[in-house]
Protein backbone atom coordinates (compact mmCIF):
# COMPACT_ATOMS: atom_id res chain seq x y z
CA UNK A 1 0.00 0.00 0.00
CA UNK A 2 1.35 3.29 -1.00
CA UNK A 3 0.23 6.14 1.51
CA UNK A 4 0.83 10.00 0.53
CA UNK A 5 0.74 12.73 2.12
CA UNK A 6 -1.91 15.03 1.95
CA UNK A 7 -1.21 18.70 2.71
CA UNK A 8 -4.02 20.94 3.85
CA UNK A 9 -3.27 24.77 4.29
CA UNK A 10 -3.40 25.60 8.13
CA UNK A 11 -6.00 27.92 9.63
CA UNK A 12 -4.24 29.31 12.56
CA UNK A 13 -2.90 32.48 13.25
CA UNK A 14 0.52 31.71 11.30
CA UNK A 15 -1.27 32.00 8.13
CA UNK A 16 -3.29 35.14 8.72
CA UNK A 17 -1.61 38.16 7.59
CA UNK A 18 -0.18 41.15 9.84
CA UNK A 19 -2.66 43.52 8.58
CA UNK A 20 -6.35 40.85 9.28
CA UNK A 21 -4.57 40.64 12.74
CA UNK A 22 -4.13 44.03 13.61
CA UNK A 23 -7.83 44.38 11.79
CA UNK A 24 -9.02 41.14 14.30
CA UNK A 25 -7.69 43.31 16.64
CA UNK A 26 -8.60 46.96 16.52
CA UNK A 27 -12.67 44.69 15.98
CA UNK A 28 -12.17 43.47 19.13
CA UNK A 29 -11.01 46.18 21.13
CA UNK A 30 -13.74 48.56 19.64
CA UNK A 31 -16.21 45.73 20.52
CA UNK A 32 -15.43 45.87 24.13
CA UNK A 33 -15.00 49.27 24.49
CA UNK A 34 -18.44 49.82 22.90
CA UNK A 35 -19.88 47.42 25.75
CA UNK A 36 -18.06 49.49 28.23
CA UNK A 37 -19.85 52.55 27.35
CA UNK A 38 -22.79 50.90 26.83
CA UNK A 39 -22.86 48.76 30.06
CA UNK A 40 -22.21 52.12 32.37
CA UNK A 41 -23.94 54.85 30.29
CA UNK A 42 -27.36 52.41 30.82
CA UNK A 43 -27.96 53.16 34.06
CA UNK A 44 -27.84 57.01 33.20
CA UNK A 45 -30.77 56.48 31.23
CA UNK A 46 -33.69 57.02 33.53
CA UNK A 47 -32.16 60.27 35.27
CA UNK A 48 -31.30 61.53 31.82
CA UNK A 49 -35.20 61.08 30.37
CA UNK A 50 -36.87 61.85 33.95
CA UNK A 51 -34.87 65.15 33.77
CA UNK A 52 -33.85 66.22 30.14
CA UNK A 53 -30.49 66.97 31.26
CA UNK A 54 -27.00 65.30 30.40
CA UNK A 55 -26.17 62.89 33.83
CA UNK A 56 -23.27 64.07 35.72
CA UNK A 57 -20.29 61.36 34.89
CA UNK A 58 -21.55 61.23 31.15
CA UNK A 59 -18.66 63.71 29.38
CA UNK A 60 -16.06 61.38 31.87
CA UNK A 61 -17.27 58.36 30.65
CA UNK A 62 -17.02 59.51 27.10
CA UNK A 63 -13.39 60.77 27.64
CA UNK A 64 -12.81 57.60 29.19
CA UNK A 65 -13.98 55.30 26.30
CA UNK A 66 -11.86 57.21 23.96
CA UNK A 67 -8.92 57.13 26.19
CA UNK A 68 -9.28 53.36 26.58
CA UNK A 69 -9.26 53.00 22.78
CA UNK A 70 -6.96 54.97 21.96
CA UNK A 71 -4.19 53.33 24.59
CA UNK A 72 -5.19 49.95 23.84
CA UNK A 73 -5.10 50.13 20.36
CA UNK A 74 -1.44 51.71 20.93
CA UNK A 75 -0.48 49.18 23.42
CA UNK A 76 -2.10 46.32 21.50
CA UNK A 77 -0.28 47.35 17.80
CA UNK A 78 3.31 47.41 19.29
CA UNK A 79 2.57 44.16 21.13
CA UNK A 80 1.36 42.93 17.46
CA UNK A 81 4.17 44.43 15.44
CA UNK A 82 6.88 42.95 17.82
CA UNK A 83 5.09 39.43 17.96
CA UNK A 84 4.92 39.31 14.51
CA UNK A 85 8.36 40.81 13.91
CA UNK A 86 7.74 43.50 11.15
CA UNK A 87 4.73 44.89 9.71
CA UNK A 88 4.44 44.28 6.63
CA UNK A 89 2.65 46.47 3.50
CA UNK A 90 -0.64 45.57 2.83
CA UNK A 91 -1.29 43.25 -0.55
CA UNK A 92 -3.19 45.03 -3.16
CA UNK A 93 -6.09 42.48 -2.55
CA UNK A 94 -6.29 44.01 0.73
CA UNK A 95 -5.79 47.73 -0.32
CA UNK A 96 -9.13 47.08 -2.67
CA UNK A 97 -10.85 45.21 0.70
CA UNK A 98 -9.78 48.45 2.59
CA UNK A 99 -11.59 50.42 0.45
CA UNK A 100 -15.02 48.28 -0.12
CA UNK A 101 -14.97 48.03 3.98
CA UNK A 102 -14.84 52.08 4.01
CA UNK A 103 -17.71 51.94 1.43
CA UNK A 104 -19.36 49.58 4.60
CA UNK A 105 -18.00 52.00 7.16
CA UNK A 106 -19.43 55.43 5.74
CA UNK A 107 -22.98 54.39 5.18
CA UNK A 108 -23.65 53.23 8.49
CA UNK A 109 -21.94 56.25 9.97
CA UNK A 110 -24.38 58.38 7.69
CA UNK A 111 -27.19 56.56 8.79
CA UNK A 112 -25.97 57.36 12.38
CA UNK A 113 -25.31 60.90 12.26
CA UNK A 114 -28.84 60.60 10.78
CA UNK A 115 -30.56 59.13 12.87
CA UNK A 116 -28.78 61.53 15.66
CA UNK A 117 -29.90 64.55 13.73
CA UNK A 118 -33.74 63.19 13.47
CA UNK A 119 -33.54 62.43 17.31
CA UNK A 120 -33.48 66.23 17.96
CA UNK A 121 -36.74 66.70 16.30
CA UNK A 122 -38.71 64.35 18.90
CA UNK A 123 -40.04 65.78 21.65
CA UNK A 124 -39.72 62.27 23.81
CA UNK A 125 -35.91 62.06 22.92
CA UNK A 126 -33.29 63.99 24.79
CA UNK A 127 -29.84 65.91 24.28
CA UNK A 128 -28.64 62.23 26.24
CA UNK A 129 -30.51 59.88 23.22
CA UNK A 130 -29.00 62.68 20.51
CA UNK A 131 -25.19 62.15 21.55
CA UNK A 132 -25.49 57.99 22.32
CA UNK A 133 -27.30 58.07 18.87
CA UNK A 134 -24.16 59.82 17.51
CA UNK A 135 -21.28 57.91 19.61
CA UNK A 136 -22.82 54.55 18.70
CA UNK A 137 -22.96 55.66 15.26
CA UNK A 138 -19.63 56.20 15.00
CA UNK A 139 -18.35 52.92 17.11
CA UNK A 140 -20.63 50.72 15.32
CA UNK A 141 -19.46 52.22 11.75
CA UNK A 142 -15.58 50.98 12.97
CA UNK A 143 -16.59 48.00 13.73
CA UNK A 144 -18.53 47.38 10.72
CA UNK A 145 -15.19 48.27 8.92
CA UNK A 146 -13.50 45.98 10.82
CA UNK A 147 -15.69 43.60 10.21
CA UNK A 148 -16.04 43.89 6.27
CA UNK A 149 -12.21 43.91 6.33
CA UNK A 150 -11.74 40.89 7.41
CA UNK A 151 -14.86 39.31 5.18
CA UNK A 152 -13.36 40.74 2.31
CA UNK A 153 -9.63 40.04 3.01
CA UNK A 154 -10.43 36.02 3.76
CA UNK A 155 -12.42 36.05 0.05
Amino acid sequence: MNQQAITQPKNDLSNISFQQKSTALSLIITGSATAYYIANMWPMRPIALANDIIPAGFGGLVLNTITLIILAQIVLQIVLVFGSGVAAAPTEHEKVAALKAKRNAYGVLTFGIFAAIGSVFLEELTPFCTANLAILGFALAEMVKYASLLFYARR
